[in-house]
């Protein structure tokens, strides 16, 4: 036998085999380096006495997220600045890392954050709220498919997300934790069957484990296997039902079935034009409620002119009258000193005469 053959045969297979090998795990590190971002990095910025705003915006320029680590007390510096950060400034990270963020505050009171729990199974949330010193209040559970996780955080009666700070109280009221408490085993969405033909909707609901099905026939009906189409189910399309109880079809003619879909359509049409015209209608009275407004505004503006007139004319009549006060003063002052000359004349004239009387004697 040829032994030489054969052997040249499996180097050549090996060497092949090699050879593709080699180019696929090249193509799996390309994948992978695409995939990780491998070599793409963002530098951390010096955050440091920066305002807790100016971070955050910084941050999220260079698509890194952000975590408050913690609030401490000093009076000296301004309210909300970066103590400290990790990773430091200069530091090489991924896009999307998280930058856990230490701030100042001004407050000699214990600042509380809310931490990450939204998503978070119920036993967990809770640890982290009695470790952060946040009371609950109540825990509400409400039909949802994610069983024992929070869905929602309500205080005073608003939502609020992670990162709220709550305001200082010392008698502060607890959070109420929305959490989902799943449904049944039993309990499922009912499907949409409305415009289905009979046999469609049957494989439908029986493939979503509904087995028990009503029907109930229009007298139009002429082959209900052929020509019959559904036009109302109960329950209703998305509602939950336990899957042993029998879900209801109502089926009618296809003829009647489009003729009831034109219908609707038409209702939904008038609907929509009815809503339209309402909108209309409460524009035109936003704008005339507007002219209005500005009617009363020009009149007003007039009311003032007009008032301003009258106290620029008040201000004439009485600048007049000061005037004619001080016309009347010089005249009076003109008077006197007319009647102080005639005195001095008279009194000139009686020492004339006394100078006289005496050169007589």
């Amino acid at each position: 036998m040829n032994y030489s053959k054969y052997f040249v045969i499996f180097i050549i297979n090996l060497l092949i085999s090699i050879f593709f090998l080699y180019k696929i795990t090249r193509l799996a590190l390309k994948w992978v380096d695409i995939y990780t971002k491998h070599g793409s990095y963002v530098v951390v910025p010096n955050l440091r006495y920066l305002t807790l705003s100016q971070s955050i915006s910084i941050l999220k320029k260079l698509g890194l997220k952000y975590d408050l680590d913690g609030l401490r007390y000093n009076s000296n510096l301004m309210n909300n600045k970066i103590i400290s950060f990790s990773p430091e400034a200069g530091d090489h990270v991924k896009e999307g890392r998280h930058i856990y963020l230490q701030v100042y505050s001004k407050s000699k009171y214990p600042t509380i954050i809310l931490p990450k729990i939204i998503n978070k199974n119920k036993y967990i949330a809770i640890k982290l709220l009695h470790d952060n010193h946040i009371p609950i209040k109540e825990i509400k559970y409400i039909n949802d498919f994610s069983k024992d996780i929070v869905i929602k955080i309500v205080y005073e009666n608003k939502l609020i997300q992670y990162g709220y700070i709550f305001p200082y109280n010392k008698n502060q009221k607890g959070i109420t934790l929305i959490i989902g408490k799943g449904y049944e085993k039993n309990n499922l969405i009912v499907p949409n069957v409305i415009g289905m033909s009979l046999q469609s909707a049957n494989l439908i609901l029986k493939e979503k484990f509904f087995h028990i099905i009503n029907f109930y026939y229009d007298k139009s009906i002429i082959s209900p296997d052929q020509n019959a189409k559904v036009y109302r189910q109960k329950p209703y399309p998305g509602e939950i039902q336990n899957k042993n109880k029998s879900v209801d079809l109502w089926l009618t003619s296809k003829e009647i079935f489009d003729n009831l879909k034109i219908e609707k359509k038409k209702e939904e049409e008038k609907k929509e034009e009815e809503k339209k015209g309402e909108e209309k209608k409460g524009e035109e009275k936003k704008g005339e409620e507007k002219k209005g407004e500005e009617k009363k505004g020009e009149e007003k503006k007039g009311e003032e002119k007009k008032g301003e007139e009258k106290k620029g004319e008040e201000k004439k009549g009485e600048k007049k009258k000061g005037e004619e006060k001080k016309g009347e003063k010089k005249k009076g002052e003109k008077k006197k000193g007319e009647k102080k000359k005639g005195e001095e004349k008279k009194g000139e004239k009686k020492k004339g005469e006394k100078i006289l009387y005496l050169r007589s004697k």
